[in-house]
């Protein structure tokens, strides 16, 4: 995306075909570079090929780029497919972080309790089979198999409410 916006800005006469080139190849490095240090399944190496690629073009006097020439229709067509690529990778992550956790103490959260025993602000819950020490911020009166909520998860220890 950023060689797209370097060629439209040189297609549009605001930089100098050498600035094109330059920026071309700076970007270029720059993103193969970051493709070591940020997991991107290699969109980030392989934007940074096709800018060097562009730059080198651009510089012997080629207006061809793998045998296609060079205009604002290539330009919007790897820009759109570019920005198609991202906006679904941001979709995706969006709805995934806003999931429910399904495992660890985070899934437990919200989740139902079976008291075994209870005595004042402390006792045992069973939760999925497992008995786990259980607290309550306030004094409550619970006997055995009374259903609690888990409000919050500390170290062992489970707080519920009722």
């Amino acid at each position: 995306m950023i060689a797209s916006l370097i060629i439209a800005l040189h297609l549009m006469g605001v930089i100098t075909i050498e600035s094109a080139t330059t920026s071309l190849y700076v970007a270029g490095a720059l993103l193969i570079i970051a493709e070591l240090g940020i997991i991107s399944f290699g969109l980030l190496f392989i934007n940074g090929v096709l800018a060097i690629y562009a730059g080198y073009a651009l510089q012997v006097g080629q207006d061809l780029i793998f045998g296609i020439p060079v205009g604002w229709s290539v330009l919007f067509g790897i820009a759109f497919i570019e920005i198609s690529v991202i906006s679904i990778v941001v979709i995706v992550h969006l709805r995934l972080r806003n999931m429910k956790q399904v495992t660890g103490t985070e899934s437990m959260i919200g989740e139902q309790a079976s008291i075994l025993e209870w005595n004042g602000t402390r006792g045992s819950v069973r939760y999925e089979g497992e008995i786990w020490k259980a607290k309550s911020n306030t004094d409550i009166n619970l006997n055995p198999d009374d259903t609690v909520t888990i409000s919050a998860i500390k170290k062992l220890n489970l707080t519920i409410t009722v």
